[in-house]
């Protein structure tokens, strides 16, 4: 089917805490949850580099929506950098043509003025990924404004990989103002470097615990196909895309 595996390793994750859900460092038992942390360090960077010798996967993310986690921790950015650093030199040791890149938040980025931090990332990684979900924030496509995406250039010289994108189809939305975003989207997308561009879901889905808990039920509706296998009006907008040379 010509697909390609995507590698993430995170490291942080949510938890439920004694005050509700936190955004924590993800540490194996017997290793300190830090970025400061040596043995944390070590094994996450022995980690990354054992999966590129093993894998040696096209792609390995270093992180996903990083700057959801850094909004709340600050103080783990500069910790973040040097070992995103170190893990690229691992990575590359084993697995030299595995593409490296940090996925970020694009709604986040702008909604929290975060664009610094591709500033900080863009000579760390061989691309900067991007999740992006314009319907959050506006209530048509036709209503995202022409310098969306546009602006990354601004910030990044390094191609972009799109990991998630979508729009709902569900409420005000309908399936056809979902094929229409991906045509929107191409459009506002143009002039960039893009390297990949991923659709969230192929069908329809349910989710449950945590990620339930903290996403919104139209997120399962951003999918190509219903749940029934049956195809949705951008499923065939899609595939004309992928066939594309």
């Amino acid at each position: 089917y010509g697909l390609k595996p995507f590698v993430t390793l995170n490291f942080a994750t949510i938890k439920q805490g004694p005050n509700g859900l936190e955004y924590v460092i993800d540490a194996p038992a017997g290793i300190t949850p830090s970025l400061s942390d040596s043995g944390f360090r070590d094994a996450w960077k022995n980690e990354a580099k054992n999966i590129a010798r093993e894998f040696k996967p096209e792609y390995l993310s270093l992180g996903n929506e990083v700057n959801d986690y850094f909004y709340f921790h600050q103080e783990d950015i500069e910790p973040y950098l040097s070992l995103v650093d170190e893990a690229y030199s691992a990575i590359k040791q084993v697995s030299p043509n595995t593409r490296v890149l940090v996925v970020f938040s694009y709604n986040h980025l702008i909604e929290d003025n975060q664009w610094e931090l591709l500033r900080r990332f863009n000579a760390k990684v061989d691309l900067i990924g991007l999740t992006t979900y314009p319907y959050q924030k506006v209530t048509t496509p036709d209503a995202i404004p022409d310098d969306y995406y546009s602006k990354l250039k601004q910030y990044t010289t390094k191609p972009i990989a799109f990991t998630e994108i979508g729009w709902s189809s569900i409420g005000t939305n309908t399936e056809k103002i979902q094929s229409d975003f991906l045509v929107k989207f191409l459009e506002l997308t143009k002039g960039l470097d893009i390297e990949m561009v991923n659709w969230l879901f192929l069908h329809e889905t349910t989710l449950s615990g945590i990620p339930g808990h903290i996403t919104n039920p139209e997120v399962t509706t951003i999918a190509l196909k219903r749940a029934d296998d049956s195809k949705k009006e951008i499923y065939d907008i899609w595939i004309e895309l992928k066939e594309l040379k």
